[in-house]
């Protein structure tokens, strides 16, 4: 056979080679991370996930309380997770749930959200925050309502994962002489320019 007879053959043959390359490329690429994992019993305990790890930047779902409170759609029925400062009362809601206010933990402004958690995960709250007490700081992770139906129209955040942030703190504020300075100073010329007026008032008679 002459070397023009076999030429199509090997062009098919370099064709078939570079097809069957490709496609083994791209299963490759497409397999799952997980198909590596070791799913032997001798899992090492130091790589499971920490619940109670505080999130960071990267995670899509990370939010803050000032995101929700002025939320449009986009947010609605998403995921998020807020960190934020327990306030008020726990107060019931349905079916073993309660509510939980929070309030946005950088106190920078009056940002809160309510969310529907277990009572069991609002037991983990040793402090509600009010005057002279800081709340307990709570890291939620849970569904955003925009409105939510359930809850006559309601924004709120329905908890899968509660965890303590930081606990609470109670706090007595210092006597602060020189806050009373300005009331008093004005006291003071109140009183002296009620005499001033019954002095003059009494010349006149």
């Amino acid at each position: 056979m002459s070397r023009h007879d076999t030429t199509p053959w090997a062009s098919l043959s370099r064709r078939a080679l570079r097809v069957a390359l490709a496609v083994a490329f791209c299963l490759f690429a497409c397999m799952p991370a997980a198909a590596f994992a070791d799913d032997g019993d001798g899992e090492d305990d130091s790589n499971l996930i920490n619940p109670q790890q505080r999130p960071d930047s990267s995670f899509i779902y990370d939010s803050s309380i000032i995101d929700l409170s002025n939320a449009d759609s986009y947010y609605d029925k998403q995921t998020v997770q807020i960190t934020g400062e327990a306030v008020g009362d726990i107060i019931d809601a349905r079916d073993g749930m309660v509510w939980v206010t929070l309030v946005e933990a950088s106190n920078s402004s009056n940002a809160s959200v309510s969310v529907l958690m277990t009572r069991e995960s609002a037991s983990h709250i040793d402090t509600l925050g009010r005057y002279g007490t800081t709340g307990t700081m709570l890291q939620v992770r849970g569904v955003f309502h925009l409105a939510c139906p359930e809850d006559q129209g309601l924004s709120d955040v329905h908890a899968t994962s509660v965890a303590v942030a930081a606990k609470g703190s109670h706090h007595v504020e210092e006597f602060r002489p020189e806050a009373f300075a300005a009331g008093a100073a004005l006291t003071v010329v109140g009183f002296a320019l009620m005499g001033l007026f019954r002095y003059l008032r009494e010349r006149q008679r």
